[in-house]
């Protein structure tokens, strides 16, 4: 397992695995564990049908994911619509509130809350998988991590760490999520001969 960061803080773990549905190109090179530790806590490990489980799916999605997106996050301080709230979940409560007899406003709202949390949440990206629901967003110069996953996926499964809130010095989070991206594109290349 290749490790990136410290466990207490934030860390990033994988280790790519053979694939068990015998998927051919990225989807079946990029198979594997992926370990993501928020103080200390693993937010991605799971219980389903009684077990714990590590996360493990086609890798390549979070990364695809962690690369187009990396860049808004680390700049973009300002949540994009007019509402208050302590923290990105309150955010994203309170901007569930808008109403408008106007149905081009009222899209408009929607639309610019929808493409923010695909930009700061890897969730669109899951393909499939039980990937839990976490959101990042720059406050100053930390990065905030929120998840919620108390209603994810109809108690299908039940996350260790069901609800938190955790900020992470943004030069910690940059470097850990480049180390990892970089290792793995190299790693992935490696082990494919194709190239990302």
């Amino acid at each position: 397992m290749k490790i990136f960061g410290e466990r207490s803080t934030f860390s990033i773990e994988y280790e790519f695995k053979t694939n068990p549905f015998d998927e051919q190109g990225l989807n079946g090179k990029s198979w594997g564990v992926f370990r993501f530790w928020v103080a200390g806590k693993d937010i991605c490990m799971f219980y389903k049908n009684n077990r714990q489980h590590q996360y493990e799916w086609n890798l390549i999605y979070i990364v695809e994911w962690m690369i187009q997106n990396i860049h808004i996050i680390l700049d973009e301080e300002e949540f994009p619509l007019p509402v208050q709230g302590e923290h990105t979940l309150e955010l994203l409560n309170h901007s569930l509130e808008f109403d408008s007899a106007n149905e081009e406003e009222f899209e408009r709202w929607f639309d610019i809350k929808q493409d923010w949390e695909f930009s700061h949440s890897w969730f669109s990206g899951r393909g499939g998988s039980y990937l839990p629901v976490i959101y990042f967003r720059r406050v100053n110069n930390q990065i905030e991590v929120c998840w919620d996953n108390e209603d994810a996926y109809n108690n299908q499964v039940t996350f260790l760490s069901l609800k938190g809130l955790e900020y992470i010095p943004i030069g910690i989070f940059e470097s850990v999520l480049t180390g990892f991206i970089e290792d793995f594109l190299k790693e992935l290349q490696l082990k494919s001969n194709e190239i990302c």
